[in-house]
């Protein structure tokens, strides 16, 4: 085989398996990571499906504190939210059976009829009000919270998943621009192997180099 010849071939065996060990090593790196990136979609899907139902929770608590609290300006719905209130709790209930057990007293003394039977249905009914509103207040704020910290743990989890993907598409980005640049290289080596074989192949012919250097017998 022409000198030429051999060294133009081994140039392009050589280029050839730059080239393709570099396209490999891109693929490679952009299959792991659409890999890694669906696997943080899942993660990230399965912490949505968790929190979602303590925060739906947390948001209904807040519209009934609201409402309950009169905010909003909404005369309706502070309407809704107090018969929730009443029909939610026990207030109802401990409130009859008080107001039953006060009037009894009353009338085993004999003040059924007085101004302190209402005095004291007053102030039992008005105490109670106050202890059960407090404490259905609390347990709206509490509820509002789980839905707080649930919305928050979720946006971080969304924040990690941001930042994961990005990072794996930023890893195939960088192996894919150094396979690109391994394939100029390639290129280029192949090129200047191929140029000097030429120049060197005019020695394996009569006449020698020069232009007519792979033309037998012409020249020189």
């Amino acid at each position: 085989m022409p000198l030429a010849i051999a060294v133009v071939a081994a140039a392009a065996v050589g280029a050839g398996a730059s080239i393709y060990e570099a396209n490999k090593a891109s693929s490679t790196a952009e299959n792991v990571a659409n890999q890694d990136n669906t696997l943080q979609a899942q993660i990230y899907a399965k912490n949505s499906a968790n929190e979602q139902p303590y925060i739906t929770s947390g948001n209904t608590a807040e519209t009934e504190l609201n409402g309950f609290l009169g905010l909003g300006g909404d005369p309706a719905a502070t309407q809704k939210a107090f018969q929730t209130y009443l029909n939610s709790t026990g207030y109802q209930f401990d409130l009859n059976q008080g107001l039953d057990a006060v009037a009894t007293s009353k009338a085993a003394s004999g003040l059924l009829g007085s101004g302190s039977l209402v005095t004291a249905l007053d102030q039992y009914g008005t105490g109670l009000a106050q202890q059960f509103g407090q404490q259905y207040v609390g347990n709206l704020m509490d509820e509002t919270k789980v839905g707080a910290n649930s919305a928050n743990a979720l946006a971080q989890s969304g924040q990690a998943y941001v930042n994961a993907a990005n990072s794996n598409s930023n890893s195939a980005a960088t192996v894919s621009e150094g396979a690109d640049i391994a394939t100029g290289n390639a290129i280029n080596a192949f090129l200047k192997q191929a140029i000097g074989g030429v120049g060197q192949g005019g020695t394996s012919y009569p006449g020698g180099g020069g232009p007519n250097a792979f033309a037998p017998g012409i020249g020189g």
